[in-house]
């Protein structure tokens, strides 16, 4: 049950890398511009809301700055690999995985944060496309921007932890507010979703048996008053 409290394990079960067949990779760049916000100021102004379109370099930055691993290790104290970020998790194993899905019916991107990469998904984009922009509709009234779909890897918080599943959701929440933060800094726009998303594992060739779909962020440009299209 989500309730029982979480313990580690003795003896850490066996874990192993998911690999993504026929998947391709996009390198991305590290960002080179940082804003000049103050902390206080992204405090004071964040409000979720959903603009415009966004573009791929734009959640590549926002990916990078709240999510990019900025250390790694081979083994942790369970044995398996962990990771340091923006966002804090269990163990340090960074459990969350962030697959997004743009508007433009491109393929759905899964994001390597040991890497800064993309691991471009090879479902069906335009079907993907469509069934997020449907459940975004449903919550929002709104469809614009690049959706981040929060996916739990079970599997390796089950193989360091006893009663793990509390600890999934206390991840991605942390990786929410993390990302929500992040894009107010860099001058985007941030709505949580009311949704989990379990329904879209199986377009994406994610096996459910492995992985929880944990929530989910739209992304999108902010629409600024009287400004130029």
């Amino acid at each position: 049950m989500l309730t029982d409290e979480p313990v580690p394990r003795e003896s850490p079960a066996n874990w192993s890398p998911f690999a993504c067949p026929d998947a391709t990779i996009e390198v991305l760049a590290r960002p080179r511009l940082v804003s000049q916000r103050t902390f206080q100021d992204v405090l004071d102004r964040r409000r979720s809301s959903v603009g415009k379109t966004v573009d791929w370099t734009s959640i590549a930055d926002l990916l990078w700055y709240s999510a990019g691993l900025k250390g790694y290790a081979q083994a942790g104290r369970a044995g398996l690999p962990i990771g340091w970020s923006a966002s804090p998790s269990s163990g340090g194993l960074q459990s969350i995985a962030i697959v997004c899905i743009s508007d433009d019916g491109s393929a759905s991107r899964l994001y390597d944060p040991v890497n800064h990469a993309f691991v471009v998904l090879p479902a069906d984009g335009a079907a993907v496309s469509q069934e997020n922009r449907n459940d975004v509709l449903s919550v929002t009234g709104a469809e614009n921007g690049c959706t981040l779909r929060l996916i739990g890897d079970r599997s390796k918080l089950l193989a360091a932890y006893e009663n793990a599943d509390s600890l999934l959701f206390r991840d991605a929440g942390a990786v929410l507010a993390t990302i929500c933060l992040c894009a107010e800094w860099l001058d985007l726009c941030a709505c949580p979703l009311g949704f989990l998303g379990n329904s879209l594992l199986p377009q994406l060739d994610l096996p459910t048996d492995r992985f929880q779909a944990v929530g989910a962020i739209q992304i999108s440009g902010k629409i600024v008053p009287n400004a130029p299209e």
